[in-house]
């Protein structure tokens, strides 16, 4: 083969920036080499982050300086220089002036099926106050008091089993106890001690839940060496005048909660609201709540299951016997404060992955889609669960190709050294929310926590 630069076509680049002439393609190399190409940039190009889990790439430098910033260390370089980017190394191109580099890239063949959009067995609940719309929804053999679809979990009450490619058949646990940089983040795997950090499930209400509360992080390592609860809700459909609770509408001491549990006058001062499809509430630790009859939402929370039953109503478990009560410790994890709001207002922009929620503990998107969108998600240095709440895409990942097809009611992780992925509506109109860690920036949580309007005082 022999081959003149000047009579190669110009193309696009994966970097959305610049130009490159493919000197040599994957399918004319026979071996592990992806493409030879020489690259075009103009001064003040900035590539996003590049990252990938089967691929190095490197760079030879023929005319110009540009920095290559790899895993935040900047090298500058000019001609004559070379750079090599390991696999998993995350990676910046910004040309300093117009610039003109040879690239190489490389598939590691051990690597290529072990990172991919991870879908999941079904993973139901039985709860007394379930039904049977859930295994409905998800076109599940129908069963009752269906109340919960843990839906990605490493929780040992109910850990999640991958159900396609390479891992299938094993928990996802023990997948990301093999990598856990990889799938989780650097960053997510150092703070939360190579665990999952989050569990995403769905809820269906034939009844209404008991009134309760979640210990915070302190408390629970204090009384139970186990992880505190913060969650949120996300409304996919509710009933006619369907309901939730959350917070106080009426500031308490704790010996008026005490009498009011006692004498089954404790739902007159919770905070009701009606509530419609695309709700959010944020529920974090010490928040009195409850769901009423006729919901099903999302539910994103920290990985615990550590719940203070406060008020059941006088209702028996699926086992006939009275359901436990923990008014004791939930007096001390409760915030008897009153808020002005407890629903959280976001805007809905079609096309768009737009923000309802940014806590320490997570973030939360919601994406509405009419035609495909392209997320790259490399820079927050997290794994994203996407979970879909209306109609059916593809997720394809752009460094690999490989792709899933995300049904109504399925949720999938895509681990952290790939998330650089489009969405390709599959149906007319496709939901999907989108949960993830932020570690782009650690000063997120106050930049944004005036937009909970219950701390709009703070």
């Amino acid at each position: 083969m022999h081959r003149h630069l000047k009579d190669i076509q110009p193309a696009g680049t994966s970097y959305e920036m610049g130009l490159k002439r493919v000197l040599l393609s994957s399918r004319e190399s026979g071996c592990s080499i992806t493409q030879i190409a020489v690259i075009e940039l103009k001064a003040g190009e900035k590539s996003a982050q590049h990252i990938h889990p089967d691929l190095q790439d490197a760079f030879y430098i023929l005319d110009g300086e540009i920095d290559i910033t790899i895993d935040g260390e900047v090298n500058h370089c000019q001609a004559e220089d070379f750079v090599f980017v390991e696999h998993l190394k995350s990676y910046e191109l910004h040309a300093i002036t117009d610039v003109r580099m040879l690239a190489m890239g490389c598939v590691i063949e051990s690597q290529r099926t072990k990172l991919y959009p991870i879908l999941f067995e079904p993973n139901l609940r039985t709860m007394v106050w379930g039904g049977k719309r859930l295994t409905e929804w998800k076109k599940l053999p129908l069963q009752e008091n269906i109340g919960e679809s843990w839906e990605v979990s490493t929780h040992e009450l109910l850990p999640s089993v991958i159900a396609n490619g390479t891992w299938a058949g094993y928990e996802l646990r023990e997948v990301i106890a093999k990598m856990p940089e990889a799938i989780l983040g650097k960053a997510v795997a150092k703070k939360y001690d190579n665990q999952l950090p989050l569990l995403v499930k769905f809820i269906d209400t034939k009844s209404d839940l008991s009134v309760q509360v979640h210990p915070d992080d302190t408390m629970a390592m204090r009384e139970h060496k186990d992880r505190g609860k913060t969650e949120m809700w996300y409304v996919v459909d509710a009933e006619k005048d369907a309901y939730i609770y959350a917070g106080f509408k009426e500031e308490l001491s704790a010996e008026e909660y005490a009498k009011r549990v006692a004498d089954g006058s404790i739902m007159e001062a919770l905070a009701k609201h009606e509530i419609r499809t695309g709700d959010v509430f944020y529920i974090p630790a010490g928040r009195v709540h409850a769901i009423g009859k006729g919901v099903m939402l999302v539910e994103v929370q920290q990985s615990s299951d550590r719940t203070y039953r406060i008020y059941d109503y006088g209702r028996m478990g699926l086992d006939g016997k009275p359901r436990e009560l923990h008014t004791d410790l939930a007096a001390k994890a409760l915030d008897f404060q009153v808020y002005k709001a407890y629903k959280n207002s976001y805007t809905d922009h079609i096309d768009r992955a737009n923000p309802c929620l940014d806590t320490e503990h997570f973030s939360v998107r919601v994406v509405s889609i009419t035609q495909p969108i392209h997320r790259n998600m490399v820079s927050y240095d997290s794994f994203v669960i996407q979970t879909c709440t209306k109609g059916a895409c593809t997720v394809r990942i752009r460094s690999t190709q490989d792709e899933i097809t995300l049904q109504e009611g399925q949720s999938c992780l895509i681990p952290a050294a790939i998330a650089d992925y489009d969405i390709i509506p599959v149906s007319q109109e496709v939901k999907l929310l989108e949960s993830y860690i932020n570690n782009s920036n650690p000063s997120t949580f106050r930049r944004l926590i005036s937009q909970f309007f219950h701390m709009s005082d703070v």
